[in-house]
């Protein structure tokens, strides 16, 4: 037996029609927000001639001449040459879903080794001069060796960021007297056996006893992995840090 082309549009068109009426619908396909850049500073003490890093920049980019700017550390499993191991936890693991997402953000991939504080300098310079950022709403948070980095970043450029959020890592001891004019959020699980969590409590408690402005939230049970998908999905935490701005 044949069957007409017009027979099956029939088909096709009821069946479309079923699921319509049963309120299922097909999502979709999700677009790439993220977008993969080379940056054009040299970076041959990190082990590349330049780091590549990935990009967000919100819907309504164009619509304002400055927005707050996040950069993001990895952790050390996601080092390499492939921007796309970024995604599997921390912003980049959200935000192609995100197009209000309030912030230009950056995630640099770190080639090999510890996150160098001098060459983050360059590449955060190139950044504002890149894109329309507020160079007084610069935000920094890292996971793990990201979080190492970014206290250690922090404790050497302590005045170019309106707040720190460190995950699971604790920095240099001196950064209880060098960052006591930085708002910092910091996150910890109680379990974690990788990176304990009491050297982060004591570095959090220094700073605050030389009068800075530190916090630490202890996650109960916490891990050092288990941790780091609850923190960035905290949309107060966003808010927390869009309340800071650094002294110009």
């Amino acid at each position: 037996m044949t069957v007409s082309p017009i027979s099956i549009h029939r088909v096709l068109l009821s069946g479309w029609a079923f699921l319509c009426l049963f309120g299922i619908v097909f999502p979709a396909p999700s677009e790439d927000r993220l977008t993969e850049k080379t940056a054009q500073t040299s970076f041959k003490e990190s082990g590349a001639e330049s780091w590549k890093y990935l990009l967000y920049l919100p819907d309504t980019y164009e619509e304002k001449d400055e927005w707050p700017v996040l950069v993001w550390l990895h952790g050390r499993s996601l080092r390499g040459d492939n921007l796309s191991k970024l995604k599997r936890y921390g912003p980049p693991s959200f935000l192609d879903e995100r197009p209000d997402f309030p912030f230009v953000t950056i995630c640099p991939q770190l080639p090999d080794g510890s996150w160098p504080a001098e060459s983050l300098g360059r590449l955060l310079d190139e950044i504002l001069d890149t894109y329309k950022v507020d160079n007084g709403r610069v935000y920094l948070s890292g996971v793990s060796l990201g979080a190492m980095g970014a206290w250690t970043f922090a404790n050497a450029y302590p005045d170019r960021f309106a707040a720190l959020v460190p995950v699971c890592a604790h920095g240099p001891a001196s950064a209880g007297e060098r960052l006591i004019n930085l708002p910092i959020w910091a996150f910890h699980g109680d379990a974690d056996k990788i990176v304990p969590i009491d050297p982060h409590q004591e570095l959090i408690e220094s700073v605050n006893s030389n009068g800075g402005n530190a916090k630490l939230t202890v996650i109960p049970g916490g891990t050092h992995a288990s941790i780091i998908i609850p923190v960035y999905q905290r949309e107060d935490l966003y808010e927390w840090m869009l309340e800071q701005e650094r002294k110009k």
